[in-house]
């Protein structure tokens, strides 16, 4: 099924981890979501000008103060005849141009000594292309350099930029290539490190996008997000709106994976006000926007203003797309976990198990997000009390995981900590403790200390240790929880009074 990935991807913008609860609320969830990048500029190997020694002391350069002089003030008239005719914005530029050359008149013993210097690294250079370009092309531009005519080095050292950056596409085609195949054999990590290789020489938004959509997938937040504010920057240059409302969009989700909800939710709505301004509110892509803003909502605890945005969505892809499409399995799948937030949880297990079959019938069984599917169903047939079935659905999705994203990656983390939660629901607490902790040194190595799932797996952790009889323990670990969420989450969010009430209760 790994060919209607490709097709899929571009619906599959919001969809939704189950996080498993604290300890007397509903089910929390993250949003999985689109991303898209920037790479670092290329690099140039060893032989970069700073690095060139200028020769050893030979006699020097054929040009004298003399001749110096009298080049510098042929290329004064020349400026000055140009600065006649010059429209009045390069003006400024000109004027300066000619008093750097009146400085150097003025002071030729020293310009001169700079511009031997200029020369002989000059020289050293043509003489690396020498086996490029030919030796005698090389000794014709090194005599007319000492003659303080720099134009046929220019020649020369345009061709080989000409020559190097046709290689450099070609590099950066092959790395796209590579993240391709990555992609289509589900190995996210070896993906993002492709595209971002591919961007790194070809920064374009369509590298950009890939390097920035597959850095987020492979759980690497941090470089996702410098990734996503160049994305933006390329769209904004290129200057295609759709471009810039879909750049906004995959910033936005990086940016909720980090727990930075207003900021996620301020971008969510720039994109779809731009989506609303050009193709208008019955295109899936707008119904792509509506299910990220909704799930960044639904992050902050507003699940009424969420759920009515995803059913927004969801009659716009039923009417667009077509109730058998991936994309409509996304909005079933977001829907049902506001329906389940607000703890109606029959009604949110038959929308899981809908979109369950759909991706089964679509992406396969062994996909990344066909976990995520088993995970959230996990959760909502944990809270109606079925535990053995539960968990049996946690560990299958945990499979999943480990073979695709791997055992490193936030989501993993994710499952671990859902996975507890219904095993300290069978009274296995020494087990949940040790799934528990796991979770949290993933945490702690990827999204950091400072985000509401950490703080929602720490607090877990606290649970488990109170039902085990060692509060003292837990105590500072709900400290922190709640310094985190107090930091993170609206005052008004269930979380905050939920772990207040744990440290309160704590004997």
């Amino acid at each position: 099924m790994l060919e209607l990935w490709a097709a899929f991807k571009a619906w599959l913008i919001a969809e939704s981890a189950w996080i498993a609860p604290l300890t007397g609320i509903g089910a929390f969830v993250l949003a999985w979501k689109w991303p898209f990048s920037k790479p670092k500029p290329t690099q140039l190997a060893p032989d970069t000008i700073d690095q060139i020694k200028p020769p050893q002391a030979k006699d020097g350069p054929a040009l004298h103060v003399a001749e110096f002089i009298r080049l510098r003030r042929e290329l004064k008239a020349d400026l000055e005849a140009e600065l006649a005719e010059a429209a009045e914005a390069e003006k400024s530029q000109l004027r300066a141009r000619i008093a750097e050359l009146e400085k150097q008149i003025a002071n030729p013993d020293a310009a001169l000594a700079e511009a031997q210097k200029r020369i002989a690294d000059l020289e050293a250079l043509l003489d690396r292309e020498a086996n490029q370009i030919g030796a005698d092309r090389i000794a014709e531009a090194k005599a007319a350099l000492e003659q303080g005519d720099y134009s046929l080095a220019d020649d020369i050292f345009a061709e080989i930029e000409a020559q190097n950056e046709l290689a450099v596409q070609e590099t950066a085609r092959a790395a796209f290539g590579r993240g391709e195949v990555a992609e289509a054999e589900v190995r996210w990590g070896d993906a993002a490190k492709a595209y971002q290789r591919a961007a790194r020489y070809d920064s374009c938004y369509r590298t950009l996008s890939k390097a920035h959509e597959f850095t987020h997938w492979s759980g690497d937040y941090a470089t996702a997000f410098v990734l996503g504010e160049e994305l933006i920057t390329a769209a904004q240059k290129e200057g295609d709106l759709t471009n810039l409302a879909m750049a906004k969009n995959d910033h936005a989700i990086t940016l909720e994976a980090q727990g930075r909800y207003a900021e996620a939710e301020g971008l969510c709505r720039e994109a779809l006000e731009i989506d609303r301004a050009t193709i208008g509110e019955g295109y899936p892509s707008y119904a792509i926007r509506l299910n990220n803003l909704a799930n960044v909502v639904r992050a902050q605890g507003r699940y009424a203003e969420a759920e009515e945005l995803f059913r927004e969505a969801l009659e716009i892809d039923r009417e667009g797309l077509g109730e058998g499409h991936p994309g409509y399995a996304i909005d079933l799948n977001n829907l049902a976990g506001v329906v389940e937030d607000q703890g109606r949880y029959a009604e949110a297990e038959a929308l899981y198990r809908e979109a369950l079959e759909i991706g089964r019938a679509t992406i396969g069984e062994g996909h990344p997000e066909y976990a995520t599917r088993l995970n959230n169903l996990s959760g909502v047939v944990q809270a109606q009390g079925r535990y053995a079935e539960a968990e049996g659905l946690f560990r299958e999705a945990l499979e999943i995981d480990r073979a695709t994203i791997g055992e490193g990656h936030p989501d993993y983390a994710i499952n671990l900590n859902n996975l507890a939660v219904v095993v300290q629901a069978q009274g296995r607490y020494a087990e949940a403790e040790g799934l528990y902790r796991e979770a949290v040194e993933i945490d702690r190595a990827t999204i950091g200390e400072g985000h509401p799932n950490y703080a929602i797996h720490l607090s877990n952790l606290a649970g488990v240790l109170v039902k085990q009889g060692k509060s003292e323990a837990a105590r500072p670990l709900y400290g922190q929880a709640f310094e985190i969420f107090r930091a993170t989450l609206p005052p008004d969010h269930p979380h905050i009074g939920v772990v207040e009430g744990h440290i309160a209760d704590l004997p």
